[in-house]
């Protein structure tokens, strides 16, 4: 089910194809009303312009009661005195405007709209009004928007787009789908310097309508499009845009993500804008990286992402070669290829031995190489070229990196100038028939030589600008093709605060009965019956605050572990009870045998205000919020999916035995797993934490628990604990 509501499984794929066809009516018009056009300066001037300069072949009617003609061409004074009925209608008129005329192109079954005009539901009372009334006119009418730019198909020439127009406008292999329409052009902007090529550049506005879903669906199916960048602010339906990237990335697409409104003013900002939730920026991120995409919070690493993605042949694995001509800069690439886990290729015997012979005596036959640009500055790029042809044909390179300032502005221009685009060509004629992926990077973010920037498009070889946004998007772009492992953001595990909480024996009970493994456990009132429950169980045994909502026992210095005598359980008993956390109720601790060995592990969940119940598991115990190992999955999970969770972290590696421990057993931690996630999938639960799940080399056992719930929501079986339940086991 996705968050658009619930709907039968029968009425999913008649929605779904529904909305494609919206999407096509919109994107794929055959004539287009622009109402609003003019000769002046403005929205309805530019869209009409950019339709004729991009070559739309479709009747193209201007509308406007105090003009004849618009933009050269015949304009009309209403939609009702057209030839015939468009495709698409663009609204470049005020929000008072926009709703009239949108309900008069309902009432003449125009398919599809654009609404250009902003102040609807992000602002003030008039807007909140305007918009509930547009709303409602949407299962008639296909929209975009409103307060957006419109968009680019340069794929069929269609570009109803109040911004500017690329130039050229030709068709290339990027598209962009962008929240913002402001920032669709800086990033169109940027990047036509660069000579990406952009096949389509969608706005979406307040994406009263159709959505960056819809949208990422329909370019899925596009065979102008290999890269899909998005460039988000908030969104409603997680689920629904997930699947809409897990298509795209069927389809064989590279999408690539940033992701503004991370933190609490950003994420104010996010709905002021559109709007729209922000949600929470860990559980994004680890859904983004589960799914295979390419998210980021840095707009020169979107920008070096897509020119990565739009030109890079994916290399046969992670090891990189890297070549400067700078000693400094050599050291400052080894340092970014630690900090972003890159992993240097290391060189052969063979090559350092040619290597040595060529270079300079001062020079170092490493990786990265400093070829110390010998020859260069007597426009001999000889000796450059040689050590960048060894360094890329050694075995263990799988991509060259080549580091160089190719700046313009250079004051000894005959000199100096030269220097650099001789080290670029000459490096390209060495290594571009090697037929591995070869980058330039320029370790800083000016403005590039035209020289060297026309060269290289020209070879398509990417250039990234700045040596720490390079060097992060190049990691993630090598471990999205090898595997490699990701840098996450940390999540936070923490149940949420509201709704009533059940802790300690209520809570593994209630576990237990639907399917979770729980370790034995009493709960005991008094000294006493705590001396006989660690006598029944076992010594040694841990003791535990039991309170009704207590959250972290640990940090009032609530748990007492290895007791190993009934003295050792007296003195425990009597330092909990001195916390006082019971408020004048009577004291009850919980009593449990220590396990020994096993791996401890974090399973938890949490209902997501945008992707609904969500299942993370990892590194657990006490550690868990301080090492940041945890992987994230959409609940409830089957076997699959939860192999596939364990396997995103690092700890997964401890479960097939390390350093001569026993392996755990994985099959009963994935049926946890599974367990845990048809629990939190329960609407009536908000969040679980299960710290630690002990996985053993026999079994899985869980030894402490909370469950919160959602407000008013009670769980049959989950009751407080009576006198009746005095020393009685799980």
């Amino acid at each position: 089910m996705t968050a658009r509501g619930s709907e039968s499984p029968a009425a999913a794929p008649q929605r779904e194809a529904d909305r494609r066809a919206r999407c096509r009516a919109l994107l794929e018009p055959r004539s287009i009303a622009v109402v609003g056009a003019s000769d002046r300066p403005g929205p309805g001037q530019r869209v009409v312009a950019n339709l004729i300069a991009a070559g739309f072949s479709g009747a193209l009617w201007p509308i406007n009661p105090r003009r004849d003609t618009a933009g050269g061409i015949r304009a009309y004074p209403s939609l009702d005195a057209l030839p015939s009925t468009p495709d698409l209608v663009v609204l470049a008129v005020n929000r008072e405007i926009t709703a009239r005329v949108l309900a008069e192109a309902v009432e003449q079954g125009v398919p599809a709209a654009i609404l250009l005009g902003a102040g609807f539901g992000e602002v003030d009372g008039r807007g909140r009004e305007l918009d509930r009334r547009i709303r409602s006119l949407a299962p008639s009418i296909a929209m975009m928007g409103p307060n957006c730019l419109g968009y680019m198909n340069l794929e069929l020439d269609i570009t109803p787009y109040s911004g500017p127009l690329l130039e050229p406008p030709v068709c290339g292999n990027v598209a962009l789908v962008s929240n913002s329409g402001a920032l669709a052009c800086t990033i169109t902007g940027a990047s036509a310097e660069r000579g990406i090529r952009f096949s389509h550049v969608i706005t979406t506005g307040n994406q009263i309508d159709l959505s960056v879903a819809d949208y990422v669906r329909y370019l899925a199916g596009r065979p102008a499009v290999n890269v899909i960048a998005c460039y988000l602010e908030g969104f409603g339906g997680g689920r629904d845009l997930l699947g809409a990237f897990g298509e795209a990335r069927a389809h064989g697409k590279t999408v690539i993500l940033l992701k503004a409104g991370r933190s609490r003013v950003g994420g104010e900002a996010a709905q002021t804008h559109t709007g729209a939730l922000a949600g929470s920026a860990s559980i994004q991120d680890a859904l983004w990286h589960a799914a295979g995409l390419l998210p980021t919070s840095d707009l020169e690493e979107f920008l070096a992402l897509i020119e990565l993605s739009s030109r890079a042949a994916p290399p046969a694995g992670p090891r990189i070669g890297i070549i400067t001509i700078s000693g400094g800069e050599r050291l400052l690439l080894a340092d970014q290829a630690e900090f972003t886990g890159i992993e240097l290729a290391p060189l052969s015997d063979a090559t350092r031995s040619a290597l040595r012979e060529i270079l300079p005596d001062y020079a170092t036959a490493s990786n990265p190489l400093d070829s110390t640009g010998a020859g260069l500055v007597e426009r001999d790029g000889r000796i450059h070229a040689e050590t960048a042809r060894l360094l890329v044909d050694d075995p263990s390179v799988d991509l060259l990196l080549v580091c160089q300032d190719i700046k313009n502005g250079w004051v000894q221009e005959g000199q100096s100038g030269t220097l650099f685009w001789d080290a670029i060509r000459s490096t390209w004629e060495a290594v571009g028939a090697a037929g591995k992926p070869v980058i330039v990077l320029s370790p800083t973010t000016g403005q590039i030589d035209e020289r060297a920037r026309t060269y290289l498009q020209e070879q398509n070889v990417p250039m990234l600008y700045g040596l720490t946004p390079g060097m992060k998007a190049l990691a993630k772009y090598i471990a999205l093709h090898c595997g490699a492992p990701q840098a996450q953001t940390p999540i936070n595990t923490s149940p949420p605060a509201e709704g009533a909480t059940i802790t300690g024996r209520e809570a593994l009970r209630y576990l237990a009965a639907h399917g979770v493994p729980v370790g034995p456990a009493e709960t005991a009132r008094s000294e006493d019956e705590a001396v006989a429950a660690a006598q029944r169980l076992g010594y040694p045994v841990a003791l535990k605050i039991d309170a009704p909502g207590l959250l972290h026992r640990t940090e009032i210095g609530g748990v007492r572990l290895d007791l190993h005598a009934e003295s050792d359980v007296r003195t425990a008993w009597r330092e909990l009870v001195a916390t006082g956390v019971w408020n004048g109720a009577q004291p009850a601790v919980l009593v449990q045998p220590m396990i020994r060995g096993g791996i401890e592990l974090f399973a938890g969940g949490i209902r997501d205000e945008q992707f609904g119940p969500i299942l993370m598991a990892g590194a657990g115990g006490v550690l868990a919020e301080f090492i940041h190992d945890i992987g994230v999955a959409l609940a409830p999970l089957d076997i699959d999916d939860a192999a596939r969770l364990i396997d995103s972290t690092r700890v997964s590696r401890l479960l097939n035995g390390w350093r001569g421990a026993p392996p755990a057993d994985r099959a009963a931690l994935l049926e946890t797993l599974t367990a845990l996630s048809r629990i939190i999938a329960d609407p009536r639960i908000q969040a679980i934490d299960a710290n630690p799940v002990i996985a053993l080399p026999t079994g899985v056992t869980l030894v402490d628990a909370k469950i919160v719930l959602n407000e008013a929501a009670e769980l049959d079986g989950a009751v407080p604990a009576t006198s009746d339940d005095v020393a009685s086991p799980i």
